[in-house]
Parts: structure tokens; C-alpha cells; sequence
């Protein structure tokens, strides 16, 4: 579930720091309902289930993605997903450096670039640990019926419709793009700490296939 989720996403923080390295995711009461979810009396007429499953349609998606812990930010990753694959991006101020990530998540591959993308290194997305979750993946996950609305805001000059998530363990916030039905901004408390995903200028787009493929130049393919 969402929870879960945002455990990982701390993960890919942690995992892709340490590959620059080495290497170089409560029920409201209504008085009228859309589809099986509650709505408020002030709530937009919007059908959430037909919402979230806009995001299962999309094309591609680029987007910088900033994950904060406990008010502590990490650095900025810049991603591009057109499933199954994800193509990441970051960089290390105190190293200097940039790392490129190209996942097939159907086959199960990671290829890791160096900076120079002269070389790379091709790993099993299993032993590498990375999580793969985007906001596309957050949509899918979502249940309408635990989905209480709360307001409406602009993040990034997107409408999104606010949900506060009710979960037995944890409690948590989501800025639903009303374009596209993906999260721009969650935010989730659990196991004391305090967690926020941001999702900054996201675009909606087709996505050239050459971005998750290897670059001829490189020579070097080595790992398992």
C-alpha cells in the first residue's frame, strides 16, 4: 500500500547516493457520492476512481522528483518513465559527479552509466535494491473509498485536489493533478517519521525511445 511505498522511496534515496559512489507511494462522510466514494458537501463532482485511472493511460512522463524526511531534503532526481522502463538521473554536490540509471522493470535490468557514459554497469534490479515506484505507480495504488477530500490547491501551476489517506498504521496527504490523476506532492507520516515526496515540473509527453537505451559510444558493459 501507500505506506510502503514511501518506505521504499527513502530506499532509492539511499541506494542511489551510495551508487554515485561506488558506481561514479479514513473514509469521509458525503451527502452524494461518485462511483463508491464519499464526497462532501464542498468537494468537486469528480469521479476519483475515473480520475486515478487516468494516469494508467499516459504516454510518458517527465518529472524532477525531491524526497524530504523528517524537514531533512535530499538531492534532486530528475526522472523520465515511459513503462516499463524509467530512465533516472542525479548528482552529487559533494562528489562532483552525475549518474544516469536506465531500468526495464518487465526484464529486470538496471544499466548504470558513469558520468561520461563511456562505460556501464549492468545489474539485476532484484540484487541492486532500487525502487521503481513513480506516481504512476502511486495513482494505481490508491483506494478511492479511504480518500477523504479536504481542498483544492495549485502546485506548480497544476489544479490538484487534496486527499487526506487514512491507513491503519499511518496517515498521509495527496495532491491529485485534476489534469491527469497523479500525484504531484504526498506526504505520509509513519513509524514517527514525517515524509514528503514532490514531484516538480512534470510534463506529460511522448517519450523518445532512444532515452532508455544505451548510448552507442559505450564500450564497457560489465557486471552479471
Amino acid at each position: 500500500m501507500l505506506s510502503t511505498q514511501l518506505r521504499r522511496k527513502r530506499l532509492i534515496v539511499v541506494v542511489l547516493a551510495l551508487a554515485l559512489m561506488v558506481l561514479a507511494a479514513g473514509c469521509g462522510g458525503g451527502t452524494k457520492e461518485t462511483g463508491n466514494h464519499p464526497q462532501t458537501e464542498d468537494e468537486p463532482d469528480i469521479d476519483v476512481a475515473g480520475l486515478l485511472a487516468k494516469a494508467h493511460e499516459l504516454p510518458g512522463l517527465t518529472y524532477d522528483a525531491v524526497t524530504t524526511v523528517n524537514g531533512e531534503e535530499s538531492f534532486e532526481v530528475k526522472y523520465a518513465v515511459k513503462v516499463p522502463n524509467i530512465r533516472i538521473e542525479t548528482g552529487s554536490p559533494e562528489i562532483g559527479m552525475t549518474m544516469v540509471c536506465i531500468i526495464n522493470t518487465d526484464e529486470g535490468v538496471v544499466y548504470a552509466l558513469s558520468p561520461d557514459q563511456q562505460t556501464a554497469t549492468k545489474m539485476s534490479l532484484a540484487q541492486f535494491e532500487v525502487d521503481t515506484a513513480t506516481p504512476l505507480d502511486y495513482a494505481k495504488s490508491m483506494e478511492p473509498d479511504s480518500m477523504k477530500y479536504i481542498n483544492t490547491e495549485t502546485l506548480d501551476s497544476k489544479e490538484c485536489l487534496v486527499y487526506e489517506i487514512t491507513e491503519q498504521d499511518s496517515t498521509g496527504k495527496v495532491w491529485l493533478w485534476k489534469d491527469y490523476g497523479i500525484p504531484l506532492r504526498v506526504e505520509f507520516t509513519y513509524d514517527g517519521d514525517r515524509v514528503v515526496n514532490e514531484y516538480k515540473n512534470v510534463q506529460v509527453t511522448e517519450l523518445d525511445d532512444s532515452l532508455f537505451k544505451l548510448p552507442q559510444e559505450v564500450t564497457d558493459l560489465g557486471g552479471y
